[in-house]
């Protein structure tokens, strides 16, 4: 009898998982190896540059030295007697005068020798803002008298090229956040107004938009930026350039998600809101526009490149941010001869951060554009 209630026993019933769009979506995003190590990339830009860039760099980025265009030290793991030590190092640095050359030169001297710390205290900053500390991931010993750790060299004026690389992104990120923030707002409410409305309204703001894109994008930057008044301080110069990639990018989203508008207005969820007698404002805000947000977020991030890449192209033209100001363009048009570049070519040591920072932000938003359809694709 045991046996015969074996067989007729009740099947075990199995859990039901139902998953939201958005899991759905993490869940592809994170079987994309590229995307995932694009976005790990990219928010450690942002912790480094933005967030805590006095705590990740050794030095102020406008502190000068005696140390004019020094090279790079190398990071050695030699102690005193010259044997292996685990305590990283760098030698110290003399000038020497090439009378061939008529230029100074930096040879090293072994007899020199500078001990790397971890959480070393050097100068003053203030950290996130409003926090005043003076604790730096590393750095020599600042107690020593004519220690210097310069990793990347410095420049013609003796600052620390890898300080000013990390400083230089802060503002090269921020313009890229805020403009593309800027862009997003402008084209999505414009471009949806003119797709629910239509008519006259669509006439227009579509008529906006050719004129802009009829422009080369180079000489209306430089019309647009040779009205900024050289009087003005940097803190307003940053603003109007962040306002001018602003003006001229958000066209091309526009009529992206005025197309999305046009095929999302006479689906039957909006069609059902506005039998119900809901307002204009609300089908907008709260009904078409959400439903273009997977595709605003991955414009959106494969928009910021571009932003700072604009940003950089200006500064390095000498039409953006000008000095003191340190941005990536700024450290790039310092460079922007032949001279500089042969004596001094670690000085381009930025164009390599920008090129990463570039190709995470594209790997980022192709792994987001792939899994914003979940259902499509492998």
């Amino acid at each position: 009898m045991a046996a015969v209630a074996g067989k007729f026993r009740k099947p075990k019933e199995t859990k039901q998982v139902s998953q939201s769009y958005w899991s759905l979506v993490w869940w592809k995003f994170k079987k994309n190896r590229l995307a995932v190590v694009g976005g790990i990339i990219v928010l450690l830009y942002y912790l480094i540059c933005m967030i805590l860039p006095g705590f990740f760099a050794p030095y102020p980025a406008n502190a000068e030295s005696r140390f004019l265009q020094a090279p790079p030290q190398r990071v050695r793991f030699v102690n005193a007697e010259g044997n292996f030590s685990l305590r990283p190092s760098v030698f110290g640095l003399e000038s020497e005068m090439d009378m061939a050359l008529r230029k100074r030169t930096w040879v090293v001297d072994p007899e020199q020798r500078y001990p790397l710390y971890f959480l070393v205290q050097g100068e003053p900053y203030k950290a996130l803002g409003f926090i005043p500390t003076n604790l730096h991931l590393f750095g020599v010993d600042q107690a020593t008298e004519g220690a210097t750790g310069f990793l990347f060299g410095t420049d013609r004026l003796g600052r620390d090229v890898f300080s000013r690389i990390i400083y230089g992104g802060r503002i090269s990120l921020t313009i890229g956040l805020v403009g593309v923030i800027m862009t997003l707002t402008l084209g999505t409410v414009l471009g949806a107004i003119s797709g629910f409305y239509g008519g006259t309204v669509d006439l227009i703001i579509q008529r906006m938009t050719e004129f802009l894109t009829a422009f080369p994008d180079l000489p209306l930057f430089m019309a647009l930026s040779a009205a900024i008044p050289v009087t003005w301080p940097s803190t307003r110069v940053f603003f109007m350039i962040t306002l001018i990639l602003a003006f001229i990018k958000w066209g091309g989203l526009a009529r992206q998600v005025r197309g999305l508008i046009l095929s999302s207005r006479e689906r039957e969820y909006v069609l059902a809101a506005k039998s119900f007698g809901a307002s204009d404002y609300r089908l907008l805000f709260k009904h078409l526009i959400p439903g273009t947000m997977s595709h605003v977020i991955v414009i959106s991030t494969l928009a910021i490149p571009g932003m700072i890449l604009a940003e950089t192209a200006l500064s390095f033209l000498g039409l953006g941010l000008v000095p003191p100001t340190v941005s990536w363009g700024v450290m790039l048009f310092e460079v922007n001869n032949v001279r500089t570049i042969h004596f001094a070519p670690w000085l381009l040591m930025v164009v390599p951060f920008i090129v990463l920072c570039v190709l995470a932000f594209n790997m980022l938003g192709d792994g987001l554009r792939d899994a914003m359809d979940p259902y499509g694709g492998k």
